[in-house]
């Protein structure tokens, strides 16, 4: 009789499992980080120097401190980041410590930025630089207009960072991949995290792909995956390939392969909703391609 010694060779995976909850509830917490998140990125505006693409303003993950950081600023390379679990800004040292602090929950807009503004004083820097008025809107949120933040339950707060995590997670991957892929940035206006392909940087004939999470907008009320190509194809005149069955092309006013928080929580292991997100990636890209 043989037997067969050969191990069962198992997939290691860092995805940090999705959980089944209520979207309605993750859509109010988005909403409120995105409100947060534009704090996070007031200080790399205000101290470093100003460049076309906005670059100063993205954020990074942080997956040493869990959190969403803004570029490092001033002579000591001080960072601002926005912790979702705790629901609180921080500020980080050049070695990533947490050097100062003040929770988000039950203060308003307006009082979160005086309480940075005084922690960026501790740092030598002049807060009077800091502005609240970015070169761009996003939605209207009652937090906008100085209803106070509320960290309801920490379960959503801790759930989206998840989706930050996996994002970060899997676009390292595309960047690794995809030599033309730019740094992975979180950009404050749409609050989405990605990297863009860079297929042909001529500006008479521009193309590229977009790979990133949103947490959700007007679009889609809940976290989806996007792989967007630029310029969009003329619909009406191909027809779309084929996406992996979780995911779907999105047509109306703009064009690009999307994978929504449902279609992922089908799957019921962190192995499987991992699979599930870097096929649809792997294809996605490979179909945008060459759609260009």
């Amino acid at each position: 009789m043989r037997f067969d010694n050969k191990k069962k060779k198992i997939m290691k995976t860092n995805w940090q499992k999705l959980n089944n909850i209520s979207l309605t509830k993750l859509v109010e917490t988005r909403k409120q980080l995105h409100q947060a998140v534009q704090l996070s990125a007031l200080t790399g505006r205000a101290f470093l120097p100003k460049v076309d693409d906005d670059h100063f303003a993205s954020l990074l993950w942080n997956k040493e401190k869990d959190v969403l950081s803004g570029q490092a600023w001033g002579k000591d390379n001080y960072k601002t980041a926005l912790n979702f679990k705790e629901f609180s800004i921080l500020l980080l040292d050049k070695n990533n410590e947490t050097i100062n602090s003040f929770s988000l929950n039950e203060i308003s807009y307006n009082n979160a930025f005086k309480k940075l503004k005084e922690m960026v004083e501790l740092t030598g820097e002049d807060a009077d630089k800091l502005s609240t008025s970015p070169p761009y809107e996003i939605p209207v949120y009652p937090t906008a207009t100085n209803e106070n933040f509320n960290f309801f339950e920490k379960i959503y707060f801790e759930e989206l960072g998840k989706y930050f995590a996996n994002a970060n997670l899997v676009l390292k991957n595309v960047v690794k991949n995809n030599p033309e892929a730019s740094e992975i940035g979180c950009w404050p206006h749409h609050f989405d995290i990605a990297t863009l392909l860079v297929l042909n940087d001529n500006k008479d004939n521009y193309k590229s792909v977009g790979v990133g999470l949103s947490p959700g907008d007007d679009n889609y009320d809940q976290p989806y995956f996007y792989i967007t190509p630029w310029p969009y194809p003329n619909i009406d005149a191909i027809t779309l390939p084929d996406l992996p069955s979780s995911s779907f092309w999105h047509t109306e006013g703009w064009v690009g392969a999307i994978l929504t928080a449902e279609n992922i929580l089908n799957f019921n292991s962190a192995e499987e909703q991992h699979n599930a997100v870097n096929k649809f990636i792997d294809i996605g890209i490979k179909e945008n391609k060459d759609l260009m």
